[in-house]
Parts: C-alpha cells; sequence; structure tokens
C-alpha cells in the first residue's frame, strides 16, 4: 500500500510519552505507519509526495478543550491582537497604523487576549493616549472582562453621553471628576453595553473572518477544539461557521457546545436544542457536541465574586440535567468557585443515580476551586475536568479572593490526575485568555502568572510530556475522539504540527516563542512558513 504523504528525517512524537520515530506515512488523510526513515520510504509510489523534516519536532495537533472560536470568528478581521505584543508603546502603534489603513468609519477592536501586567508600562490605554493615535475614528481596547477602554470618537459613535450612562447604571461606567463618563466601561456587563453598540458585521465578513481564525490558530498548532458558545451567544451565531465548514474552509476540527443566549431564555432554548439537536453529529470538520459552557446564566460565575445559590438554584439546576442526561447530551459546565463547583458535582448526583452520567462524558469547565474532599466524588461519577490556563491573567484576582495557600492547589492537577479523572487543557481564549497555546503549555510547566510570579504548588506542576497529553489525547476525550485525534498512531487522523523548535528540549520560557512551521489537518496542509512555505502552494 502507497502513501499519499511521506514525512522523513523529523522528530515525531506520536504520542504524548509515546514513541518518538523519525518518520510518517499518510494516506487518505490518516496515519498510514510510523518508524524510521528507512521503513517508511516503502510506503512510497509514484505519486507519492516526500517532505524532509531536516530534523524538526513534530507533534500531534493541539486539542484545545475550552475557546470560544464561534463568537471570536465573527469580528476576527477587524480585530487587532496582543498576545504577544510586548509594551503598550507597541500596542498603540498598531492601532495607529490600523486607523490610517482601514476605511473610513470602520471600528478598531481590541478584544481581549491580552492583560496590562504583559507591559513593562503595567497598564492599557487611556482615552487620550488613543485620541492622539486615532483622533478620527472609533476604537475600543478591552482587557479580559474587568474593562474596556474607547476613545471620543467611540464614545460618540457608541451614543455614551452622561445620560445614557446613567440610564444603563452609573456603576458600569468610570466617571471623571466633572461627573462625566471618561470612555471605560467596567466589568462584564459594561463589555456587553459596548457590545451592542458595536456595528455588526455582514455575514460575509463573518464567513470571512472565521475562515481567517481557524487558519490562525493553525499558527499555533491547533488542529481541533471545543467551542464553548459564551456569554451573549446562542442559536443565531452558528450560520457563519456551518458556511465556512460548507465551503470546505474550516482547517480546525470543530466541536461545539451550545447554549441559552439569556437569562429567562433557558428554559424556553434548551427545550429547543433537546427537541431539535443531535448531539455527536456533524462533519468530520464540524460537530455538535453537546450543551455548555452556560448552563444557568444565574451560575455562571467569575473567580472573584460570590454566587448566592439559592434552593431554587439547586433544584432547576437538577431539573434542566435530568432534561439534558435523559436526552443523551453530554454537557459541560462553566465553574470557578467553590459554591458553584459544589451545586454542580450535587446536581450530578442526583442526576446520575437515574441516569449514568459516566458514558456521557460530563465535565466542570475551569474547576480551579474543586477541593481534596470532591475529587473522589467527580471521579466516582466520570467526570472529568476541563482545565485552562485562566490564573496565568486571574491568579492575582483569585489569590485575593482565597489567599495565596489555597491558589497553589487551584485547581488541584495532581490529586485530579492520581485519582484517574480524565483531565484537559485549553486555554479559554479569545476575551479573557490568549489564544495561543504555548502561553497556556508555559504555565501548566511553571505556574508563573503573565506578571511572572510563581503561584502553583510543585506538586501541581506538570512535566512536558504531561502538559502535551492534556493538550491532545486528554481534550480528545471531552470530544468523545481519542481514538481518531490527539495521536499520530496508525489509524488515527493525519492532524500535526511540525514545530519552529524543539517542545522537549528548549528553555522553559523559549516555549512563549513556538509556532508552527507546517500544520496537517487530515494529512493536507493548512498553514506553512519559512523553509516549509512552498508546501502549503503545492497542496492547493
Amino acid at each position: 500500500m502507497t502513501a499519499d504523504l511521506i514525512l522523513v528525517d523529523g522528530d515525531i512524537t506520536t504520542s504524548a510519552g509515546g514513541p518518538r520515530v523519525a518518520a510518517l506515512a499518510v494516506r487518505a488523510g490518516r496515519v498510514l505507519a510510523a518508524g524510521s526513515t528507512d521503513e517508511i520510504r516503502r510506503y512510497a509510489g509514484s505519486e507519492t509526495r516526500v517532505v524532509d523534516l531536516g530534523g524538526r519536532c513534530v507533534i500531534p495537533g493541539l486539542v484545545d478543550n475550552h475557546i470560544h472560536f464561534v463568537r471570536a470568528g465573527l469580528t476576527w478581521n477587524a480585530e487587532l491582537r496582543w498576545e504577544r505584543c510586548p509594551s503598550l508603546a507597541e500596542g498603540l502603534r498598531t492601532i495607529a497604523e490600523a486607523a490610517v489603513s482601514r476605511p473610513p468609519g470602520e471600528w478598531v477592536l481590541v478584544i481581549g487576549g491580552w492583560h496590562e501586567r504583559q507591559f513593562p508600562e503595567g497598564r492599557g490605554p487611556g482615552r487620550a493616549e488613543l485620541d492622539a493615535v486615532a483622533p478620527e475614528r472609533p476604537v475600543f481596547v478591552q482587557m479580559m472582562y474587568d474593562w474596556a477602554q474607547v476613545n471620543t470618537a467611540g464614545m460618540r459613535a457608541a451614543g455614551l453621553t452622561p445620560e445614557t450612562a446613567h440610564a444603563a447604571g452609573p456603576h458600569l461606567f468610570e466617571w471623571d471628576d466633572e461627573g462625566r463618563p471618561t470612555g471605560r466601561v467596567l466589568g462584564m456587563e459594561g463589555c456587553k453595553w459596548l457590545y451592542a453598540r458595536l456595528p455588526k458585521e455582514t455575514l460575509d465578513d463573518q464567513i470571512a473572518s472565521t475562515a481567517r481564525l481557524s487558519r490562525d490558530l493553525n499558527r499555533f498548532a491547533v488542529t481541533s477544539l471545543i467551542d464553548g458558545g459564551g456569554v451573549n451567544t446562542g442559536p443565531d451565531v452558528y450560520q457563519a461557521v456551518y458556511e465556512v465548514d460548507r465551503r470546505g474552509e474550516l482547517t480546525v476540527r470543530t466541536f461545539l457546545t451550545v447554549h441559552a443566549s439569556a437569562r429567562g431564555r433557558e428554559a424556553e432554548e434548551i427545550a429547543g436544542y433537546l427537541r431539535y439537536g443531535r448531539p455527536r453529529h456533524g462533519s468530520g470538520t464540524l460537530r455538535l457536541l453537546g450543551f455548555g459552557e452556560v448552563v444557568l446564566y444565574g451560575l455562571h460565575d467569575r473567580v472573584h465574586t460570590r454566587v448566592d445559590v439559592t434552593d431554587a438554584d439547586r433544584a432547576e439546576l437538577v431539573r434542566v440535567f435530568t432534561d439534558l442526561a435523559a436526552g443523551g447530551w453530554p454537557v459541560q459546565m462553566h465553574a470557578h468557585r467553590p459554591e458553584v463547583i459544589e451545586t454542580v458535582i450535587a446536581a450530578c448526583e442526583q442526576v446520575n443515580a437515574r441516569y449514568p452520567l459516566a458514558p456521557l462524558r460530563w465535565g466542570i469547565v475551569h474547576g480551579e476551586m474543586i477541593d481534596a474532599a470532591q475529587v473522589g466524588r467527580v471521579r466516582a461519577l466520570g467526570l472529568g475536568v476541563l482545565t485552562q490556563s485562566l490564573l496565568r491573567f486571574l491568579g492575582d484576582q483569585l489569590a485575593g479572593a482565597f489567599g495565596a495557600e489555597r491558589v497553589r492547589d487551584a485547581p488541584p492537577l495532581r490529586a485530579l490526575l492520581d485519582a484517574g479523572v480524565p483531565v484537559s487543557a485549553g486555554t479559554d481564549a479569545m476575551r479573557g485568555a490568549s489564544y495561543d497555546p504555548f502561553t497556556s503549555l508555559h504555565f501548566y510547566l511553571t505556574g508563573r502568572t503573565i506578571g511572572g510570579d510563581r503561584i502553583v504548588a510543585d506538586e501541581n506542576l506538570l512535566d512536558r510530556d504531561e502538559a502535551l497529553r492534556l493538550y491532545t489525547r486528554g481534550s480528545a476525550w471531552n470530544c468523545f475522539a481519542e481514538r481518531e485525534i490527539g495521536a499520530l498512531d496508525p489509524g488515527f487522523r493525519a492532524d500535526l504540527a511540525v514545530l519552529s523548535d524543539d517542545y522537549f528540549t528548549v528553555d522553559v520560557d523559549t516555549i512563549l516563542t513556538l509556532e508552527s512551521e507546517l500544520t496537517l489537518l487530515g494529512g493536507r496542509p493548512v498553514h506553512a512558513s519559512g523553509e516549509l512555505a512552498a508546501i502549503l502552494e503545492e497542496g492547493r
């Protein structure tokens, strides 16, 4: 049997902790064989493309367990990204450049994915600085969900005046000494107020943006992801991603979790999903996985704000969980704080007595404040824990809320892994975290925040094989795809990344600079750069 593609003279990790080989043969989008270069060359035929990797490091394509891909795809082409921006001065320069190059009236957007502590200036921009670099063009800069700043042109475009700010709620806005809004909104609700006033992209723009975002993820070695829905998303946001998939331009395997669009609409919209949705069905690149991350908006917590969980909340969660379990739906529910995590586990225990949850692979998303006493209960239910590197940005806030000692075990990764709980890794991008997976891998290895502070206990740090396993086979388990993706064993899909340096041997801080020089999805080149760029053109 001959191969369509052969990769030779590489340093190929077939699976985290598994054997490393020099060569790989691919046929019909799947791994045909792995072994030495001499062994694999035997699969070459007259039409086989042979690529010499020159000793480069190859890993299975990364699988992000929780990322807000669909929502970000709606606006991606209109955004600037500051994930690797080295300073506020450089960030302002990118805004100035966009302000003169874009069509008149178009907003310049920087919607999350960065943190002011990554800058030597230690802060984000103010209105005066945005006015200086973009005096005539509306600009929107958001830092996580802590705040967002618009310039004067943005205030005009959004209709932000003392009157509109008071009508919306004065606590959502920052005010100057003369009682006027400064252009800065506060918290998630303030950001949502501004979102509602941004112009909506056309469907064609959304389609182009979503396709480009999938390619940008390929640049960072991501070939699959679980989309977490997210606040402000509902049944009406998926048209673009389905059209990109229909056109064959979706270059990341996308597993959707869906949920209600707003508080008060949960019952109606959940009933609709249960009536018409088919979980775990779809194409090879776009599939409805299940329900999440928001189950009930009243329980959708933030790390630093206590939730007063009522008996009515508990009863409603059990009711919704029962309906979803009865319908055979996988569920992945967002929960940061102890009181919400306990509510989720207790509700799962009630439902599990009637509908076993283990076959449905339900999971807790984030789960930072799971405690040692809950680990056994999570394992008994067959729940997974979908962790992200949110503490890279949020470590200081969590330490302020719970104390530095408690944060050392947030979450208790070693206890979870030792207990046999399925654990996976991801980013939670695009607003509250960077979409660059190497920032997450770096955090799992070092336990350091964006500001350089070490906050994680030694026992909860992972080695490089462990971190990669969580980011590949671990996340594939959450997708019911652990026999399809996350490894490069024979029969698996040929989703892989040829890295710019050796993930396993470089200095740990160099991991923050890694990218993919060649990304394959089902054996097809979807990203290539540098010396390997020609492969992408040959594959078209």
